[in-house]
């Protein structure tokens, strides 16, 4: 490793002795612009290494696409690198309640097997740890779809600011 060097009128540091911290967040926001380019692996290397003040569990980088390996149920996924996938603003019937065989079977014929591409609204996880996201196949927002055919029902929380398909949610 070269060492850099920097000079000012008063002092030389040697850069490659001095520690500088940078916020996983920034770094994560940094992705999307970085996104495709040369420097997004060293973003990504960088936040994969552990250390002493960052517990892994507490940072995690959002997958743009993926391909669905198994559906759970009307509103949720699970992709071939495990991430569970909740849809956005929709409710579908869960375990044990009416219709749920129904939504996750109309889930499961629109999106097993197929690449997905991810979408976030402002909140990006639930209580469950689950990762909240518009699926997109094709040109098809899956929490859309299940609520135009039935099988799920718009689910908006108090207090929080407006989804961005909200509108559209909201008209079906």
């Amino acid at each position: 490793m070269s060492k850099k060097i920097v000079q000012d009128k008063e002092r030389t540091v040697n850069l490659s002795k001095k520690l500088i911290i940078v916020p996983a967040a920034f770094l994560i926001g940094l992705l999307s612009v970085v996104g495709g380019t040369k420097y997004e692996k060293e973003i990504r290397q960088m936040l994969s290494q552990p250390t002493a003040n960052k517990p892994q569990s507490q940072i995690r980088i959002l997958p743009s696409e993926g391909t669905v390996e198994r559906v759970i149920d009307g509103d949720t996924v699970v992709l071939a690198d495990k991430t569970i996938i909740r849809y956005v603003g929709i409710n579908a019937p869960n375990k044990n309640e009416k219709y749920y065989e129904e939504a996750k079977e109309a889930n499961r014929k629109m999106v097993e097997g197929k690449k997905v591409k991810l979408e976030y609204d402002a909140y990006t996880s639930d209580a469950f740890g689950r990762v909240l996201a518009y699926v997109w196949v094709g040109d098809k927002n899956m929490s859309i779809e299940m609520v135009r055919l039935g099988w799920a029902k718009v689910e908006l929380m108090q207090d929080r600011r407006p989804l961005k398909y909200q509108e559209e949610l909201q008209k079906i």
